[in-house]
């Protein structure tokens, strides 16, 4: 449960980012946060996502005491994997070219550090990317049962060879052609990882698609 309620934001977008079936939805303070919160929904690796998750107590100077709220805490689906308490900020924030912010993230980096965590700043550099453009594409579809016959078709077209998004759509749909009839599905599949691609680089009708099992192409 967050530790402090996000109120009305006069100065940047706030809202709710749904993040799926069976997760709360999670608050927002600006767009940045809110393309950070997709990314973590679209990753099938994460388990969890919470916002303004703890509240860290560090002193400055002469024993002046501070407080520091980060934005998420973000856990994962293999218990090895270590949580990620994350700081969201744009790379042209005044106070973070300033260095002002150090010394409260030295102590959430030791706060994450006692509880095996660890401590990472996101800014638009990492976050605005190639895959976050994926996934606002393909998170939509993500929900979207896909025709079974199709499914069963493309994911056995896919487990020969590598193949790209084009060549799939038009094999599956045979001889009517229909392509349009073909990649609403493709797309879910896509989006559920039953079809593998470089999610990193842009989708195009060019991209590559292989069957999970098969491993790299």
């Amino acid at each position: 449960m967050p530790i402090r309620k996000i109120g009305l934001c006069y100065r940047s977008v706030g809202g709710r980012v749904p993040m799926g079936a069976g997760r709360a939805a999670v608050a927002v303070e600006s767009t940045l946060e809110r393309d950070f919160a997709l990314l973590q929904r679209f990753d099938p690796d994460v388990a969890g996502l919470e916002e303004q998750p703890v509240r860290i107590e560090y002193l400055v100077g002469r024993g002046t005491k501070h407080r520091y709220v980060p934005d998420f805490l973000v856990t994962y689906r293999d218990a090895g994997r270590p949580p990620r308490l994350v700081e969201v900020k744009y790379s042209t924030d005044p106070h973070l070219l300033a260095g002002s912010l150090e010394e409260r993230f030295a102590a959430a980096r030791s706060f994450a550090a006692e509880r095996g965590w660890v401590f990472a700043l996101a800014t638009e550099k990492e976050i605005r990317s190639p895959r976050l453009e994926n996934a606002t594409f393909l998170l939509p579809f993500r929900d979207r049962p896909p025709n079974p016959a199709l499914r069963a078709r493309m994911l056995k077209a896919a487990a020969r060879a590598p193949i790209t998004v084009q060549e799939l759509a038009d094999r599956v749909a045979g001889e009517d052609g229909d392509r349009a009839r073909v990649l609403p599905s493709l797309w879910t599949l896509v989006a559920r990882f039953e079809l593998a691609a470089d999610l990193d680089r842009p989708i195009t009708m060019r991209t590559m698609l292989r069957h999970p099992e098969r491993g790299g192409a």
